[in-house]
């Protein structure tokens, strides 16, 4: 387990002056790199040996959104490391130990050369000592693009070099805002404040891609949720991304 207290930055807060989704999973990722550093699971650790974590999966509960200049902990669990893949909790708590949000993730150990997932190595697996799970919603980490509901369709963007991370592909709170631009082109409004997320990655997009965003609207138990299919050119989704009320 390990945490860390920050405040809550003019520079991560939407017109509504509270941390929008996007930050928000900037801060869980910034944290599981923190907690890896130094580690035998360190982001340096792994490319000595050529390996490194990609993620396969969000899930996310928002209590609410916290206010800018708020005091806030950021913290995560590893709960599970087993296989290929590796298991984390995230959360984020105010200043009276309230929590404000709640995430779980699935990743993957993926062999750089091949670009395949391997068993993860015993000594890495220790850096990653297995703590208690949240106590929140455990979906599966497969989203169906749903046959029902309404279709629309966004226009096209082009992966720029600012959407990249260190590992030189698309960073996965890109495709989250990528989604969420999708839905106000189309007309849904501002959709960086939801209630929940849940995010499947299924392949990488690089500088220079085409990305091709279609966007499923449906009401489900009385509540808005918009599934945008962030597709390649030949139609196959680079990710998946669910968003609801």
């Amino acid at each position: 387990m390990y945490s860390f207290d920050t405040r809550i930055r003019y520079s991560e807060c939407g017109v509504n002056k509270k941390l929008s989704l996007p930050a928000l999973v900037n801060y869980f990722q910034d944290c599981s790199n923190f907690h890896s550093a130094g580690t035998g699971g360190s982001w340096e650790v792994l490319m000595d040996k050529g390996l490194v974590w990609m993620i396969l999966f969000w899930e996310i509960e928002v209590s609410r959104y916290p206010d800018m200049y708020e005091d806030v902990k950021v913290g995560t669990i590893p709960y599970s490391v087993k296989g290929i893949f590796g298991c984390r909790n995230f959360y984020m708590e105010d200043a009276g130990g309230s929590m404000i949000a709640k995430a779980n993730s699935i990743w993957a150990l993926i062999d750089l050369e091949t670009q395949l997932p391997v068993k993860v190595p015993p000594e890495v697996a220790a850096a990653y000592p297995p703590g208690e799970k949240l106590d929140m919603t455990y979906t599966g980490r497969k989203i169906a693009y749903p046959k029902e509901g309404e279709e629309h369709t966004a226009g096209e963007l082009t992966v720029r070099r600012r959407d990249l991370d260190i590992n030189r592909h698309v960073n996965n709170e890109r495709y989250i805002r990528f989604a969420t631009d999708a839905l106000e082109e189309a007309g849904f409004g501002d959709r960086t404040h939801p209630g929940g997320l849940r995010v499947e990655y299924r392949k990488q997009a690089f500088m220079g891609d085409l990305i091709y965003p279609v966007i499923n609207d449906r009401t489900q138990d009385g509540k808005r949720i918009f599934t945008v299919s962030l597709n390649a050119e030949d139609g196959a989704p680079y990710c998946l991304v669910e968003i609801r009320e």
